[in-house]
């Protein structure tokens, strides 16, 4: 497998902070956390553009949810709906923005402007949850 130079300079910089945060992770796993990394940021151009229009009101609110760092069981009270509800409406918004996982969907809702975080998967403070539809 070759690694391409920003591959390695990524794969550098997590060594670097997970030995600085004494986390006990090995090669292998920042290698395959640097690959997946690089997918997120530079996606390929034949992801679907997704609006809001092409969202649900639920799967908009289950979107905000994980948005907020909501846990499955939350959301479900939240909405007075199942958690298997709430797992059928995530796992079509998964489908809608082309991703597998929370933090992936969060991730390619704000590139697509869906939502508008701080950085780290949360909305900016003062930020309304209709202002995020902008």
């Amino acid at each position: 497998m070759t690694t391409t130079p920003d591959q390695a300079r990524l794969e550098r910089a997590l060594f670097v902070a997970a030995d600085q945060l004494h986390l006990p992770i090995s090669v292998r796993a920042l290698r395959a956390l640097a690959t997946r990394a690089l997918a997120l940021y530079n996606p390929p151009p034949d992801l679907p553009k997704v609006s809001v229009q092409d969202l649900t009101e639920q799967q908009f609110a289950v979107l905000l949810a994980l948005a907020n760092g909501e846990q499955l069981e939350e959301t479900a009270a939240r909405m007075w709906i199942t958690k298997r509800t709430v797992r059928e409406h995530r796992n079509k918004l998964f489908a809608k923005l082309g991703v597998s996982t929370a933090g992936e969907a969060v991730y390619r809702a704000e590139q697509l402007g869906l939502v508008r975080t701080d950085g780290f998967g949360l909305p900016l403070p003062g930020q309304s949850k209709r202002a995020a539809l902008r």
